[in-house]
């Protein structure tokens, strides 16, 4: 029995081990991002009607939601180090098949594929970081999970932008394979860490590939908010990148120009992302996401119409805000609402509202940015997502569980 329990406690890493982590942990970010980057030009380079190519970028999204919760509860029976590793090389294999294919209809299908391993490694990813260090740690741990995830996010676009403006769209599916491979061969020497159920060999959650689980953690009013927060997270990134570097190249930017100002959020991300736990100490974790992601939708709608530089920088470091907050305060209200075993599930809960928020906001804007043009397309997105924060704070403020433990003495 004593061997089981010491199973299930936190796993501390080394210090190198540590920074191998951090170093790699944002590579699904980093890939998402730079495919977000690279798919809608090339795609556009290939004559795709602006309609398609929402749905095209969507498509990435559409298996990875349905299939999240499960990736979830594979990293909690085989371990968060080998569903990551699966997944690094299941990308290496699609980028290598973007790379020479020349039908947007491969490519809608490659997107589709694509959904499954990024779901695996950014849920193998979340869960290796929560499963380490001891509970006290946890906090800083996110905290620099996010900080590392945003850095990611700030060095994708950058990096795939320069690599476009020298090599074209077409070979930069090639440098994703490479970025692929090199993830794999780091995450083959970091230790495995294994969670409270696959330690116990308790079948926790286990039936239903995890959906069992899901809809009882879903009965939680906290977790609820906080899938609907990382829905309208990525509903504002995924519709803003999908078409914001479009209309940049319609406007006669670089693409390395282009690669820079959408890698601007990634800056802002990451110093935003510091601030949160300050944010936290002085109202709530959902209050506080929700204020986050009101400033990131108001750099949506303002997109359109500030295509001056240094200006066109702006609309990216709003959303930036967005971003880089939001993600450790989200991270920290299904923390303190889910048992450790079933964190893998959590997670996969977390990744499908991501993967619902990818699939769904390329689609939905492509389709009013193709009828009645960009201003009306972000104009759009952002009251949507106005309009769901607003739905969040009032389950919040009225959620009888917050009210018992206000009144609870500290």
């Amino acid at each position: 029995m004593a061997q089981d329990l010491s199973a299930t406690l936190p796993v501390r890493l080394s210090r190198v081990h540590m920074l191998l982590f951090y170093a790699t942990c944002g590579f699904p970010i980093t890939l998402v991002q730079m495919n977000m980057f690279l798919v809608p030009l090339r795609a556009r380079e290939l004559d795709t009607p602006l309609e398609m190519i929402g749905i095209i970028v969507g498509a990435a999204s559409l298996l990875g939601m349905a299939l999240a919760v499960p990736a979830g509860s594979l990293a909690d029976r085989i371990g968060a180090r080998r569903s990551f590793l699966i997944a690094a090389l299941c990308n290496v294999v699609i980028s290598a098949c973007l790379t020479v294919t020349d039908s947007y209809w491969v490519i809608l299908f490659l997107q589709l594929l694509r959904g499954i391993p990024h779901s695996m490694a950014w849920v193998a990813s979340q869960t290796y970081a929560t499963s380490i260090g001891r509970p006290d740690e946890r906090s800083t741990i996110t905290a620099r999970f996010s900080f590392a995830t945003n850095i990611s996010g700030l060095v994708g676009p950058l990096v795939i932008g320069l690599v476009a403006q020298f090599l074209g769209f077409r070979y930069g599916f090639a440098f994703l394979a490479i970025h692929a491979l090199l993830n794999f061969f780091v995450w083959l020497v970091l230790p495995d860490v294994a969670s409270g159920r696959r330690a116990t060999g308790e079948a926790g959650g286990g039936a239903g590939a995890g959906y069992g689980v899901a809809l009882k953690l879903l009965t939680i009013r906290a977790a609820q908010i906080a899938i609907m927060l990382t829905f309208l997270r990525l509903w504002i990134s995924a519709g803003w990148q999908a078409f914001f570097p479009l209309y940049l190249t319609e406007q006669g930017y670089a693409p390395a120009l282009i690669g820079l100002v959408i890698s601007a959020s990634g800056i802002v991300s990451a110093v935003t992302t510091l601030w949160a736990g300050w944010v936290a100490r002085r109202t709530t974790n959902e209050l506080g996401t929700a204020a986050a992601l009101g400033i990131g939708a108001a750099g949506v709608a303002l997109s359109p119409y500030l295509l001056f530089v240094p200006l066109v920088f702006m609309p990216s470091g709003l959303i930036g805000i967005g971003m880089g907050m939001s993600m450790p305060l989200v991270l920290n209200i299904l923390s303190d609402e889910v048992p450790r075993e079933r964190r893998g599930v959590a997670m996969g809960m977390r990744t499908t509202a991501n993967q619902g928020g990818a699939l769904v906001a390329p689609v939905a804007v492509g389709f009013i940015v193709g009828a009645a043009g960009v201003a009306t397309g972000f104009l759009f997105a952002a009251l949507f997502c106005w309009a769901g924060l607003g739905w969040c704070v009032w389950r919040h403020l009225t959620d009888p569980d917050r009210k018992r433990k206000a009144d609870q003495p500290a």
